[in-house]
């Protein structure tokens, strides 16, 4: 039999490998998903959602599309719907669009230790197995944590420009109705604003280019970490008091970041700059003289981006991103300067490819874009141009 023999229930460490991962039916991810619905719902305390404000969430859908598809820029995927959900369900399906970075990050907590013990140390040899197994399961449960947490106050899906692959865009009525009352605005009135900036962020974020662009920074940042407090754990003296940290985000924040990020921040914050800066232009565009409280709303909202909670703080510190005031400024400078230069014309590139993004010295001098794209010019490049008529390029020989 060998040490870790997870099929002989008589073995005094069976019921520990179960705990750290050795039996595979025991699923993290499921539990994981059960602990944000847990958080989300109040420990089942949520209310189902509330039949008049699904009603006027429906009735107002209609309307912000016609303002968005009016925006030349984007255009809206088909068969885009609208859900209205609890924040329990809204923290299900968000534990699936976020699972693929935190995978990624729990890979750093799970770096093979089979070389740095000796096979003929069978307590090391557990502990090994204990310090790989953990890793996951924290990963996972920390996840679970940090999405509970965020469906408490969500209001789309797109508080965090994160892409999701569904075309069904979820409004949680109950966090809408909580932050109306909190500052002292209409209901409808956030709900129509909330559903239009739902809509133009999908636009974007539903472009394949934008969105595997996006994901690919995402999942190279969280991949970056590399391991440093649990990394060092040798013994089991070493391992005493830990336990209760598992679960705790600061756990998590503390491990290193490795050079990679260093590479990786400035390519995340241009892009997210110019996407919410983007965003925040068209909002502008669409909801002044359509929504009256457009002004106090875009002012509530953009202090939630500048004072984030500790779960909005760990996802961003997850991903590599960081939206704060200065990120706000910058990506509405580098869309008004395209608007000032080229007019409403100015944007339509900018999503149109991959090799379009800007790039971050673009995103602080526009001008130097609108050259690489060569917006509104005639190619300089004559040398290279094929006539329309080559019937006659034999008679040049």
């Amino acid at each position: 039999m060998s040490f870790f023999d997870s099929s002989d229930e008589n073995n005094p460490l069976f019921n520990l490998s179960k705990i750290f991962g050795q039996d595979k039916s025991n699923d993290p991810w499921k539990s994981a998903a059960d602990i944000a619905a847990t958080i989300a719902s109040e420990e089942g305390k949520e209310a189902n959602v509330d039949p008049l404000s699904r009603n006027s969430i429906e009735d107002l859908t209609r309307v912000a599309e016609l303002q968005v598809s009016q925006i030349s820029s984007i255009s809206l995927p088909h068969n885009v719907s609208v859900k209205s959900v609890s924040k329990a369900d809204w923290s299900r399906e968000s534990i699936k669009v976020y699972k693929p970075f935190f995978d990624r990050f729990g890979e750093a907590l799970s770096t093979d230790r089979d070389n740095q013990v000796s096979s003929n140390d069978p307590m090391a040899a557990m502990l090994g197995e204990m310090i790989k197994g953990l890793g996951p399961i924290m990963v996972a449960t920390t996840a679970g944590s940090m999405i509970g947490h965020l469906a408490l106050s969500s209001l789309g899906q797109y508080d965090l420009p994160i892409p999701r692959k569904s075309n069904e865009i979820l409004l949680v009525p109950q966090n809408i109705s909580n932050f109306a009352e909190s500052n002292n605005i209409a209901e409808t009135e956030l709900q129509l604003w909330v559903l239009i900036h739902e809509h133009i962020t999908h636009s974007v974020l539903a472009k394949n280019h934008v969105s595997e662009r996006l994901e690919a920074l995402f999942i190279d940042f969280a991949s970056a970490f590399i391991q440093d407090q649990f990394g060092s754990i040798d013994d089991l003296s070493d391992f005493e008091g830990l336990g209760e940290d598992f679960t705790s985000p600061d756990a998590i924040l503390s491990l290193m970041r490795s050079p990679a990020h260093d590479l990786l921040i400035p390519q995340i914050d241009a892009l997210v700059s110019v996407v919410v800066g983007f965003v925040d232009y068209s909002m502008d565009q669409v909801c002044n003289g359509l929504v009256d409280s457009h002004a106090e709303i875009k002012e509530a909202i953009e202090h939630r981006y500048t004072d984030p909670n500790q779960a909005d703080h760990f996802m961003e510190r997850l991903l590599g991103i960081e939206i704060n005031q200065q990120t706000l400024s910058r990506g509405r400078s580098f869309i008004d300067g395209l608007v000032e230069r080229q007019g409403e014309e100015g944007l339509n590139k900018l999503w149109a490819d991959e090799l379009d993004l800007p790039t971050n010295a673009e995103v602080d001098a526009p001008g130097l874009w609108l050259e690489r794209i060569s917006y509104g010019k005639e190619s300089t490049n004559k040398l290279f141009e094929v006539p329309d008529d080559i019937s006659g390029l034999d008679d040049l020989e």
